[in-house]
């Protein structure tokens, strides 16, 4: 399990809070903080993927990576890492970026403590401290159209609701630009 994470107003000004919706660690007491959702995740269903299968899948999602992912990134191997990990979180029969839109990609990597979001550890660019953040939002980032990323961007700084209702859901078609 991971850290509690809160949402932290004081830091939206931040770039990485605006693109990946970072957070910072924030007290809380136990009155507001919020329960697990129910997933229809089964971890007994989980088949993990081979090292040559997450390479396989690293190669694939390459191609379809956004040139501000591209660009973001210092060189291919820090792309190739937070790819990697995303192929290390999901089963190796579902594919969150180009899979079957009816199908939902559960997540089987962290999550996070008290509001059991799918997410993932990843140095920033220029940085040495590993930050935590949502995986709907390393998708959205590093997949999504120009149109549908500003759409994202002028959400609340949190995870993405997902439209199938399963917050363990990865699957790129499924971030909702909903806020409730």
């Amino acid at each position: 399990m991971m850290a509690n994470w809160g949402n932290c107003r004081i830091c939206s000004e931040n770039p990485f809070t605006v693109l990946f919706g970072w957070k910072q660690p924030e007290k809380k007491c136990a009155a507001t903080e919020r329960k697990c959702k129910p997933s229809k995740r089964n971890e007994k269903d989980f088949k993990p993927r081979s090292e040559e299968e997450v390479k396989e899948a690293v190669a694939k999602w390459s191609e379809y990576v956004h040139a501000r992912a591209r660009d973001f990134f210092a060189g291919t191997q820090q792309l190739e890492e937070v790819l990697a990990q995303l192929a290390k979180g999901t089963d190796k029969d579902c594919d969150p970026v180009a899979g079957s839109e009816t199908q939902c990609v559960y997540w089987y990597g962290d999550v996070t403590k008290d509001e059991c979001q799918a997410a993932i550890r990843m140095v920033k660019p220029g940085e040495m401290q590993e930050s935590v953040t949502y995986v709907n939002r390393v998708l959205a980032f590093m997949f999504a159209t120009d149109e549908s990323f500003e759409k994202l961007m002028a959400l609340p700084k949190e995870p993405f609701r997902m439209n199938c209702g399963d917050q363990l859901c990865v699957h790129l078609a499924h971030i909702s630009l909903a806020t409730c």
